[in-house]
Parts: C-alpha cells; structure tokens; sequence
C-alpha cells in the first residue's frame, strides 16, 4: 500500500500533479491532498503597504481562506476517489515547503508529487520556491510535474 501527498494549490502545475497521481496509484493506495495557506497572507507588511486604508479583517472573516479551500480540496478529492482506496485532505496555514514537508512526515508518505511553476532563476531568488525546498529537504521521493 502506498501513500501519495500531493500537493495542490489551484494552479495549472498542481492540476497536472493531481491528474499524474491517477496513473501512480493503484485500488489499494491512499493519496492525501494538501493546500497551504501562507501564514502572512493577512499580516503581511506588503498587504498592508498596498492597501493601507482598507481593514482586511473587516472583509475577510476568519476561517474564510480555510473554508474555501476546504471546499476546492473536496471537490478534487471526490474525482480522485474512483483511483485509490482513501482520499483526504490536508488544509494547514504557514509556509508552504515547510507544511509539506511536515505533513509527508506526519501521514508517512512514499511520494511527494507537486507542480512546479517555473518562476526561472530570477523568480526563486525573490519568492523563494516550493518546489525546489521541497526537492532539497524531503526524506521521500518527490515527483515534479511540469
């Protein structure tokens, strides 16, 4: 039996993960979904120095971002059930490399499979990447789907 954490976030590369990970399954497999919500998407100085007149915790309740991926997360669940013999998600708040990482070790996964956005050289320097924190640190094989 093998466990498959995949990673989705909403983006064309986390769609063609999900859609490989049909192909790496069998009946007896469990794939876990996950979504991270960055930690700072709320508190962060660049939200607040680009919309400094406006209350965010006025427009977005709490809960709301979980909530909603929650939902998206389920209905990506639901197509994946017909493959493998569990579905389930994973919606966790922080640093995304850093949340799957931690949700590989804590469900005991044999593969990581993620999309990756290729942002090129100058983008990793800015943003940081994912993927490539991912592929550094896991104690499991990671799939990279581009």
């Amino acid at each position: 039996m093998k466990k498959l954490l995949v990673a989705y976030d909403g983006s064309e590369a986390s769609k063609k993960a999900v859609e490989l990970s049909t192909k790496l399954v069998g009946k007896e497999d469990t794939i876990i979904l996950i979504t991270v919500i960055p930690g700072e998407l709320l508190e962060s100085s660049f939200t607040k120095m680009l919309l400094p007149t406006i209350d965010l915790s006025s427009i977005v309740k709490p809960g709301t971002f979980k909530e909603r991926a929650m939902e998206e997360l389920s209905e990506v669940a639901e197509k994946l059930k017909p493959y493998a013999k569990e579905v389930s998600i994973d919606v966790e708040s922080g640093d995304p490399a850093d949340e799957i990482l931690l949700s590989a070790k804590k469900h005991q996964v044999d593969i990581i499979v993620l999309g990756y956005k290729g942002y090129g050289k100058e983008g990793r320097f800015l943003l940081g990447s994912v993927t490539d924190k991912i592929v550094r640190y896991a104690s499991v094989s990671v799939l990279v789907v581009r």
